[in-house]
């Protein structure tokens, strides 16, 4: 099983994390999230060191999270700091604990080694938190794995044949792709030019022109992307910079293994006009919730069916690969170098 340990992970959205303990798997690993006394969040092992009973059926006391079976009591650090029953804790009695950071509405978790975890590597989703934009969000448990997730993010051909009613326009995968590295990120760019707006941007910014689009796709490794979506009057020099009379959306993703089967797909939807326009909000949230879904649904199919395929059994890879192929490089790179 092959995850990339070293680097920061979506847990939770902050909102999920409330009054009870939350239990979630994590690169195949249980972890319990909870919120201590002093509002922090926390994620320990979601396993009880005495009779390995899971934590996340306790509860969370003023000093720590109480095993639900035997009730001994942990702080958030892991350190068991009471065994009922007993005056003294046993020795080295403690559970793993993971470094938490905080971030633009997500609970940012690092299941490597905790020496190296740096919170000014956190990845930048500021969108969430910036007065300037106007964001809606959500989460999909995904059973398929997670790098299908993010091939699907950085080979944007598949709107055309996906999302006709949201993002798909008929001329989408006629128009290649220009792919970059930037150190070990991919940026992945297509500009579609001329034509008619897909169906969510005419909607949202009242769009009944013939626009430019732009598809710029930065993925930085393992599992974050960020997608850099608008368009603008067709004509008027949008691919120079200007993007006026458009409307411009970050579809902003991040995907978290669950195992090597399953994942956790956070997504949220950023947008920078009409930012008091309640009806422009609960579209855009009721069409990226739809949008993704039949993404999601298309990996489940897809995960079903590699897992049923013949033994070699040949794959052929196509022009519109090109961004997917590069991450795969760095990827796989990575997760050599680190194991």
């Amino acid at each position: 099983m092959a995850f990339l340990e070293n680097c920061w992970y979506a847990a939770a959205w902050d909102e999920e994390i409330g009054e009870a303990p939350l239990a979630r798997r994590l690169l195949d690993k249980p972890v319990v999230l909870f919120r201590a006394a002093d509002g922090r969040a926390a994620a320990l092992a979601d396993r009880c060191i005495h009779r390995q009973a899971p934590l996340s059926h306790g509860r969370i006391e003023e000093r720590g999270l109480r095993c639900g079976y035997h009730g001994l009591l942990f702080a958030q650090d892991g350190t068991c700091i009471e065994v009922p029953g007993q005056t003294s804790v046993p020795p080295g009695a403690r559970v793993a604990s993971y470094p938490v950071v905080e971030r633009d509405r997500f609970v940012w978790i690092w299941l490597g080694d905790p020496a190296r975890a740096d919170a000014a590597s956190v990845p930048d989703y500021h969108w969430n938190d910036d007065p300037g934009w106007r964001s809606v969000q959500g989460r999909f448990h995904v059973a398929g794995g997670w790098r299908l997730i993010v091939d699907n993010l950085l080979d944007l051909s598949h709107v055309q044949f996906v999302h006709g009613a949201t993002l798909g326009t008929d001329r989408v995968a006629d128009f290649p792709v220009e792919v970059s590295r930037d150190g070990d990120r991919v940026h992945v760019d297509r500009w579609i030019m001329g034509g008619k707006p897909p169906g969510m941007f005419a909607r949202a910014g009242g769009i009944d022109y013939d626009v430019d689009r732009w598809q710029l796709i930065t993925w930085t490794p393992p599992s974050h992307v960020v997608i850099d979506a608008g368009c603008a009057p067709a004509g008027r020099g949008a691919r120079e910079g200007n993007r006026a009379g458009g409307i411009e959306l970050y579809s902003n993703h991040t995907i978290t293994p669950e195992t090597e089967t399953s994942a956790h797909y956070f997504w949220h939807h950023a947008r920078g006009f009409n930012l008091d326009d309640e009806s422009i909000t609960a579209y855009l949230a009721q069409a990226a919730e739809t949008t993704f879904a039949e993404d999601v649904g298309l990996i489940e199919a897809q995960q079903r069916s590699i897992e049923t395929m013949p033994a070699g059994l040949p794959r052929v890879d196509i022009n519109a690969d090109a961004g997917v192929l590069a991450a795969h490089r760095v990827l796989d790179r990575l997760i050599s170098e680190e194991a």
